[in-house]
């Protein structure tokens, strides 16, 4: 063999190397580097967020039903009281004066009615003989009957000027603590019927609930009885229980007529076993569990994503093409379908593509979605990156499966 074939042998070798070299390696490019998880069995919860502020289940404002200046407060905030217990006095001068007048009124009325009676009966005793008119004896009847009236205005008076005066004593309504004070002694309290004065609050501090505002998009899954979990931020890392007592008819709107407009609905949770640091007013996150389902199939939330269905945007483009295959085709607008992409072995064994399939998805809980059909036990679907799963993706392509990169803030540094 002479010299110039075996250069040129040798250079279609290294040509034909190189050429392959970079085939293989333009192939391996163009798989796209994934993350990847197996279908699960499990439990799936549905919860609803909200937070708001924790409150006691009942609370009574002590106010003043009439005006006067406080000269006595026989408790603090913070101290515990019994139903029936003296809380605080007003200055009872002037109510205890209306008391004496009205008295001194009723009495003068009741003599009055005593005289009115006596003409009364004597004229009624002359009538019967012919000594009087009847006309007389009406006027006597009437003289009485007046005086009768009188007498009664005078015991309302009485019964009125008592019960003002009783009220510048303000005892317990119910047993609790006292949770704000808000006069001192020497303050006015405004006594009023159309506008409250409180003097002070009194709460029952062992029965705690958490009032919460949900969105309107949320509340339709919340029912009376629903278990939720509670976190109190003054009590960290500590998980409370409590159940759903009360959700509001009516909405609480913010923001009216704006495009930052907020419709909510309150919620009220009460604590089922309340310790005893928490405090009226204190801040709190709820989970409410509105669903339940177990012993489902479930897959992380971020390996589902919409697409059109491939089944049958082939059915219809082949029935485009037998239809008429010289006609301009339109691309037919399919609803798009939640998938995932399931990773299966290509036809020669070797490498992993995805395979966009079709997906009915349950009740969505915190990091996973309950998968009604098209997956089974064990599939092999694809978890990330989010942006090739949310659009790089297609039914086809070839992937390798990676670990998922950790970013580690406290890497050590050379």
């Amino acid at each position: 063999m002479s010299k110039k074939k075996i250069i040129i042998i040798v250079v279609a070798v290294v040509l034909i190397g190189i050429i392959g070299f970079f085939a293989v390696n333009k192939e391996k490019g163009n798989s796209k580097e994934v993350q990847a998880a197996k279908v699960e069995r499990g439990e799936v919860i549905h919860k609803v967020a909200a937070s708001g502020r924790i409150q006691p289940v009942v609370e009574v404002d002590v106010s003043a039903d009439v005006a006067g200046r406080v000269i006595r407060m026989a408790v603090k905030e913070g101290d515990f009281v019994k139903r029936g217990q003296f809380l605080a006095q007003l200055d009872a001068t002037r109510y205890k004066a209306d008391v004496d007048r009205a008295t001194q009124v009723l009495a003068s009325t009741e003599a009055s009615l005593s005289l009115a009676e006596l003409e009364k009966n004597q004229q009624f005793e002359l009538f019967q003989k012919k000594l009087v008119s009847e006309l007389v004896y009406q006027a006597a009847l009437v003289h009485y009957q007046q005086g009768m009236s009188s007498m009664k205005q005078a015991q309302a008076a009485l019964t009125q000027s008592e019960d003002n005066y009783n009220k510048t004593i303000m005892f317990a309504p119910m047993s609790g603590t006292v949770t704000r004070v808000n006069k001192e002694v020497g303050e006015m309290a405004l006594g009023s019927a159309f506008s409250q004065d409180v003097i002070m609050v009194i709460a029952d501090l062992n029965d705690m609930e958490v009032l919460v505002e949900v969105n309107e998009n949320d509340v339709v899954d919340v029912a009376l009885g629903d278990t939720s979990e509670i976190e109190i931020d003054a009590l960290q890392d500590t998980v409370f229980l409590g159940i759903v007592t009360e959700i509001a008819h009516s909405a609480q709107n913010t923001n009216m007529g704006s495009v930052d407009q907020v419709t909510n609905f309150e919620v009220k949770i009460r604590l089922l076993d309340p310790p005893k640091e928490i405090r009226p007013g204190m801040s709190a996150a709820v989970d409410v569990r509105t669903d339940v389902q177990r012993d489902v199939l479930f897959v992380p939330i971020q390996s589902v994503t919409m697409r059109k269905p491939k089944q049958l945007k082939e059915k219809q483009d082949s029935e485009l093409d037998i239809a008429d295959s010289s006609a301009n085709k339109e691309e037919p607008d399919l609803d798009p379908v939640e998938v995932v992409f399931v990773l299966k072995d290509d036809d020669k064994g070797k490498d992993k593509v995805v395979e966009q399939r079709a997906v009915k998805t349950g009740i969505i809980g915190d990091r996973e979605f309950e998968i009604l059909s098209g997956l089974e036990l064990g599939d092999e679907i694809v978890t990330g990156p989010y942006k090739e799963i949310s659009r790089g993706l297609n039914d086809g392509d070839k992937v390798k499966v990676t670990k998922r990169k950790k970013f580690n803030a406290n890497a050590e540094k050379d």
